[in-house]
C-alpha cells in the first residue's frame, strides 16, 4: 500500500514539472522554440516552425496580410498590378520588406507559383528610405508573371524565412496572401507566340555598307512588354522576302546592352536587338555605272493590346517603311565601268604620246642610263675591301645591257674604257692576291677610278 501512495506521489509530482513547463512555452504553440544543436556559420540554420495554413486568396491589389511569424516591427507588402489581367499579358508582381528596427541579417525569398502561371525575376534591391521621419531599411523584390492560360487563377507567395540579428537560428516565417486573378482568356486561333503588350515599337533600322559578294549587317531595335526571343523570330521569319540581287539570312535575336530605350514605355519593356545577316549580289543591274539597288522589305510585328475594349479581336501592328539599299558591283565590273569613263582620257594621251614622240623616248632613256650607272657607281664606292670589289665590279659588267663576263683588257680596250680605268682595274687584281698586306691607301684610290670613270656609254 505503501508502495502504491508513493507511485501516486511520483506521478502527480511530474505532472505538475510538465505542466510548469507547459506554462513558459509562447502562446503561439505550432511554432515551437529553436533547436540548440545548431551551425553559427553562414544563414541561419531554419527552425521546422510546423505548418503554417495559408490565408484565403484575395481579390485586393495591394496587401499586408498573410500567416504565420514576423520578427517585431517587419512589414511584408505584396501588390499585383493588375488583379484581372488578360491571358499571356505580363503583370508587374512586388513584394517589399519594411524593416525599421533594422534587425533583419537576411531574408529568403522565392518567386510567387501557380497552376498556369509563369514567373520570371526581373530584380531584387536594398534601400534604405525614410517612413515617417525615420530610416527604415527596405528590401524590394519585382517579378514579370503571366498567366498562360483564360478563367480564374490563383497566384500564391512563396514562404518567406528571416534571419535576424542576434538569433542563430531562423526562427520566423511569414507566407503572404495569394492573389486570385480573373483572367481573360484570348481567342483560341491566336498563336501563343503573338505578343499582348500596350505597345510595341520598331526603331534604329540601320544598314552597313554593303560590297558586292561580303556579307552586310541590316540592324533593328525592337521595344515592348512580353517579347521573346522565340516570338520575335516567328513574327519577322515571314516577312523576309529578299529583294532581287540581295539574300537576307534568319535573323540574330538578343536582349540589347542598352535598355535606357525602355524605361519609357515602364519595368516590364525591354529592348532587343535584331540583326540580319545581308549578302549582296555581285552582278551591276547593266546601267554600266558598276552599282546596283535594291529595297529592304517592309516590316510589321502584330500584338495584341490589353486594354482595348475585346482584347484579341483585333490586332495592332509596329510597322517600319521599306528601305532602299545600293552598292557596287564586282571589281571586274567596276573595272569596266572605270575602263568606259577613261577611254576619253586614254585617248587624249595617246595624241599626246605621238606628238612628244622620240624626244619623250629619248629622254626617258638617257635618264633611265643615269639612274642605272648611278647606281653602279654607288654599289662599287660601298666595297670594303679588294675582293667585295671585284665581286660587285664583275656583277655590274655581267648585268649591262651588252653584258660582259670575266672581259679581258682587249675586250674592255674595244668597248671604250678608259685607260686610267684600265690601271685601277689591273691594281685591283694586283691588291686582291695580297691578303693583309694590301695597301689601303692603292685601295681607296683604285675604288675610286673604277667608279669616277665608268663609263657612262655601257648602261644605254
Amino acid at each position: 500500500m505503501s508502495g502504491m501512495r508513493v507511485t501516486r506521489w511520483f506521478s502527480a509530482s511530474l505532472l505538475a514539472a510538465l505542466l510548469a513547463v507547459g506554462g513558459s512555452l509562447p502562446a503561439s504553440a505550432d511554432i515551437p522554440l529553436p533547436d540548440r544543436d545548431r551551425e553559427a556559420a553562414g544563414f541561419a540554420e531554419r527552425v521546422e516552425l510546423g505548418p503554417i495554413e495559408p490565408l484565403p486568396a484575395t481579390t485586393v491589389p495591394v496587401s499586408r496580410d498573410g500567416a504565420g511569424r514576423l520578427p517585431r516591427g517587419v512589414i511584408v507588402e505584396t501588390e499585383a498590378a493588375a488583379i484581372d489581367p488578360v491571358q499571356r499579358q505580363t503583370v508587374l508582381v512586388t513584394q517589399t520588406i519594411l524593416d525599421p528596427a533594422r534587425q533583419l541579417r537576411g531574408v529568403e525569398v522565392h518567386r510567387p507559383e501557380g497552376q498556369g502561371v509563369d514567373t520570371q525575376v526581373l530584380e531584387a534591391t536594398q534601400d534604405t528610405v525614410e517612413i515617417d521621419g525615420r530610416r527604415v531599411v527596405r528590401r524590394h523584390y519585382r517579378w514579370a508573371v503571366q498567366a498562360l492560360r483564360g478563367g480564374e487563377v490563383t497566384l500564391e507567395f512563396q514562404r518567406i524565412d528571416f534571419d535576424v540579428v542576434g538569433r542563430a537560428q531562423s526562427e520566423f516565417a511569414w507566407v503572404p496572401v495569394a492573389r486570385r486573378l480573373a483572367v481573360a482568356p484570348l481567342p483560341a486561333h491566336l498563336p501563343e507566340y503573338l505578343p499582348v503588350a500596350p505597345a510595341l515599337s520598331l526603331r534604329d533600322m540601320q544598314v552597313s555598307e554593303l560590297v558586292a559578294g561580303e556579307p552586310g549587317e541590316w540592324r533593328i531595335l525592337v521595344i515592348g512588354e512580353g517579347l521573346s526571343e522565340k516570338a520575335l523570330e516567328q513574327l519577322l521569319r515571314a516577312q523576309l522576302v529578299a529583294p532581287t540581287g540581295l539574300r537576307i539570312d534568319e535573323p540574330s535575336i538578343r536582349l540589347a546592352p542598352d535598355q535606357s530605350r525602355a524605361e519609357s514605355m515602364g519595368p516590364l519593356a525591354h529592348v532587343w536587338e535584331v540583326r540580319f545577316s545581308l549578302l549582296p549580289a555581285v552582278t551591276g543591274d547593266g546601267d554600266g555605272d558598276g552599282a546596283r539597288d535594291a529595297r529592304l522589305p517592309a516590316l510589321k510585328l502584330p500584338y495584341i493590346d490589353p486594354t482595348a475594349d475585346k482584347p484579341g479581336t483585333a490586332i495592332d501592328y509596329a510597322r517600319s517603311e521599306s528601305q532602299s539599299v545600293r552598292w557596287q558591283a564586282e571589281p571586274a565590273e567596276q573595272r569596266l565601268a572605270a575602263i568606259r569613263a577613261a577611254v576619253p582620257w586614254v585617248l587624249a594621251g595617246l595624241v599626246g604620246l605621238l606628238l612628244l614622240g622620240l624626244p619623250a623616248r629619248a629622254g626617258f632613256r638617257w635618264w633611265s642610263t643615269r639612274l642605272d650607272w648611278r647606281r653602279a657607281q654607288q654599289e662599287l664606292r660601298s666595297a670594303t675591301d679588294p675582293q667585295a670589289l671585284r665581286e660587285r665590279l664583275s656583277g655590274v659588267l655581267a648585268g649591262l645591257p651588252q653584258p660582259m663576263v670575266s672581259p679581258v683588257r682587249s675586250a674592255l680596250l674595244a668597248r671604250g674604257a678608259p685607260t686610267d680605268w684600265l690601271e685601277a682595274r689591273s691594281t685591283l687584281e694586283r691588291l686582291r692576291f695580297a691578303g693583309d698586306e694590301a695597301d689601303d691607301e692603292a685601295f681607296r684610290a683604285a675604288r675610286e677610278t673604277l667608279t669616277r670613270s665608268l663609263p657612262l656609254g655601257w648602261f644605254r
